[in-house]
This record gives C-alpha cells, sequence and structure tokens, in this order.
C-alpha cells in the first residue's frame, strides 16, 4: 500500500488650513494655500505643503510667501519674491496610517518652508500561494466510513528514512472538495510493512483551505502501533497518500483532493508531479515503474469505489 502527498491618501481640502494675514504695511497679504499633499511644494510664494498622508500628527506646512512692504499687496500663492516650497515627504508605503495635521502658513517669511515629512504606513500584506503548475487529481468516492484509497509512488531504489532530522517526507496539497475524512502519508517497506502518520495527526479534510503543505517525519515517528508494525526504516520502498472516510459520518462524493507535489529531505527526492508522464491513470496491484504516481487497487487498500487518479495541466 502507498499514499504520497491588498494607500491611498485621502484629499480632505476641509482640513489644509490657510495662513495668517501678512505683515503690517499695504494691505494684507494674502496667504498662500497649502500644497498639495504627495507632490512638491508650490512654486515661489507658495507655503509648503501639508504633510503627506500616512505622516505623523502635527506636521506643520511651510512659511507663507512674502509680501511688499508697501501699499500693493504680492498675492501670498503668485509673489516673484517668494522662496522655492519645501519637499513633501514622500508617501508611505500602503498601509493605514494617520495622516498629518495641516499647520497654517506664517506671513512675511522671506523664503517658503520645508513642508511636513510623509510618516511611512504599514505593509501591504502578502498574497496568497500560486497557483500549480500540474499536478494530480485524485477523486475518491465516500459513502461508507470503511472507504478508503492508496495511491503510490514505487521508488527505483531503497531509501533511508531512519533519521529524526532528514526523514521527512512533504506534500502539497488542494482540497477541492472534502467535508469529511482525513488525508495523511505513509510509507511501505520490501516487506510491505505500512507505517502511516499517527491518527491524532491525521489532517481531517474540512480544515484545509487552499494549498497546504503537509509533513510527515518518519524518522521520529516511533512504531507505537499495537502490534508494532516492524517497519524498516532504512529500507522504505514506497511513498504513499491515504484518504480515509475516518472520523467523519458525511462526505463529499466524491471527494476531490489535489496533490502538486511530494519531497523527501535526505535523501533529496522531488516528485513535482507537473507532467502528465508523473501520473498513471491505470490503476494497479503492483508496483508500478518510473516512480510514477498511480492507484493501488488491491482491496485492502482501496475500500472505495469508482476512485480514479488523473492528470491536469490546470490546477487550483
Amino acid at each position: 500500500m502507498i499514499c504520497t502527498a491588498v494607500s491611498c491618501s485621502v484629499y480632505d481640502e476641509s482640513l489644509l488650513g490657510s495662513g495668517p494675514s501678512g505683515g503690517s504695511g499695504g494691505k494684507t497679504a494674502s496667504a498662500g494655500h497649502s500644497g498639495t499633499a504627495g507632490e512638491g511644494n508650490s512654486g515661489a510664494g507658495r507655503s509648503g505643503a501639508a504633510g503627506t498622508p500616512g505622516g505623523s500628527s502635527g506636521a506643520n506646512s511651510g512659511d507663507g510667501g512674502m509680501m511688499d512692504a508697501a501699499g500693493a499687496m504680492e498675492a501670498g500663492g503668485e509673489g516673484p519674491e517668494g522662496g522655492t516650497g519645501g519637499t513633501s515627504g514622500a508617501v508611505g508605503t500602503a498601509g493605514n496610517g494617520t495622516g498629518g495635521t495641516a499647520g497654517g502658513g506664517t506671513a512675511g517669511g522671506s523664503t517658503a518652508g520645508s513642508g511636513g515629512s510623509g510618516g511611512t504606513g504599514g505593509s501591504a500584506g502578502a498574497g496568497g500561494a500560486p497557483p500549480a503548475a500540474g499536478c494530480a487529481k485524485l477523486s475518491v468516492p465516500i459513502d461508507d466510513a470503511n472507504d478508503r484509497a492508496h495511491f503510490v509512488i514505487s521508488l527505483t531504489s531503497p531509501i533511508d528514512l531512519s533519521s529524526a532530522t532528514t526523514g521527512i517526507i512533504s506534500m502539497r496539497v488542494y482540497v477541492q472538495a472534502g467535508v469529511g475524512g482525513t488525508i495523511f502519508n505513509y510509507v511501505q517497506d520490501s516487506g510491505y510493512r505500512f507505517f502511516g502518520v499517527t491518527t491524532p495527526m491525521r489532517p481531517e479534510l474540512n480544515t484545509l483551505s487552499g494549498w497546504q503543505t503537509l509533513t510527515f517525519n518518519v524518522g521520529a515517528q516511533p512504531d507505537s502501533s499495537t502490534p508494532a508494525t516492524g517497519i524498516v526504516k532504512t529500507d522504505i520502498r514506497r511513498i504513499g497518500i491515504e484518504i480515509n472516510a475516518a472520523p467523519a459520518t458525511a462526505w463529499s462524493n466524491p471527494t476531490i483532493v489535489y496533490v502538486d507535489s511530494i519531497t523527501v529531505a535526505t535523501p533529496a527526492l522531488s516528485f513535482t508531479l507537473d507532467m502528465a508522464n508523473t501520473v498513471t491513470s491505470t490503476s494497479s496491484g503492483t508496483d508500478v515503474s518510473g516512480q510514477v504516481m498511480w492507484l493501488n487497487n488491491q482491496s485492502a487498500d482501496t475500500k472505495a469505489t469508482g476512485v480514479t487518479l488523473a492528470w491536469q495541466a490546470s490546477c487550483p
């Protein structure tokens, strides 16, 4: 038997304060408008930019542009003598930052000040795992508590999985339909002794969402079955995947699971299942050569009826 396994700066003009009146003499100068958040401050005579969104609270905009000393006023925003506007801070990375408070420009200054510095926002969350490029599709009609199916990769040469640090098998799977039941890896030696993940460690299908990697530390797991299996971990000949109805009482019919890859830590083996020739749709009662995945149709291994194994290029 064998079983292989999302930022934007919200611009609200009502939050930006105009600068106070210009200095004495002549008409009052109109204070420059605050610069637009996120851009460089306006040209001559404009006040500095308000703190960009995501900046810390209280960041002030720069001083307003100069006014002439005698009678006529220069428009604060367009006066020729105003200094160069300050540079606004860089917009922070996508996230939930708190916008800075725009300060009023101070009239009569000779040079427009620097805008408030923009703070750094929170980082965007990581995306989900990418889809698989080619995979095996395991379809198991389950309608009885005793139903199960075994999918196997028979190894060309025996491998040693006796080490607790390196004797580890990983399986990347995606459950498309799995109301009930479990999935886990197992191995067999040359004597067909079955050694699987212990029952408490077998994940239930309805707890797996999206692509998941399941691991089986063959070397570290004791042979604690009653009676003991007698597995020879230095002589592993098959890596299997079992889909089992237990412990549920309701199931998806069929239960559908995609397998993207099965890997062994040491010796380094990788069965990526990304090509059509890595899976055979023909079931068998004996080992299939070529280290391909096959369905074991022995009655002691696969008890569910109508089980199929196929390869497909387009996966979830």
